[in-house]
């Protein structure tokens, strides 16, 4: 049975492969919840381009958070000795592939773009 949930899991996970080690990515409501409280707003936590200060730490604490889902024993001291200048942007794709499974673009542009009831829509004076 643990086996079964483990296997749905990691379906729902981006697999990275590390030194021989494999890895899944998951950004589950539990690591957003943790982002979030670390960095105000889950767009801040993902923000590594337009405000480099504390890029790297804040990565490390990104993937920290996606890889706890499935490896509950991993530190952020081992997710930080994973990467290095040459894998870098191989982790920062899995992070945006890890999102896209969490929050799809369509289910994001669905709830953007939904209409209020007609009942609280504004009436039309005529």
């Amino acid at each position: 049975m643990a086996q079964d949930k483990l296997a749905k899991l990691r379906k729902k996970s981006v697999k990275i492969e590390v030194d021989d080690e494999t890895y899944y990515l998951r950004y589950d409501l539990n690591a957003l919840v943790e982002l979030e409280e670390a960095y105000d707003n889950i767009e801040e936590a993902f923000n590594f381009e337009e405000n480099p200060k504390g890029a790297i730490g804040k990565l490390r604490k990104v993937l920290f958070v996606g890889l706890s889902a499935n490896h509950p024993n991993i530190t952020e001291e081992d997710v930080g000795g994973m990467f290095t200048v040459e894998n870098l942007g191989e982790f920062q794709d899995a992070i945006a592939k890890a999102m896209d499974i969490a929050m799809p673009a369509e289910q994001v542009e669905a709830k953007n773009s939904s209409k209020a009831p007609k009942d609280h829509q504004p009436k039309k004076k005529k």
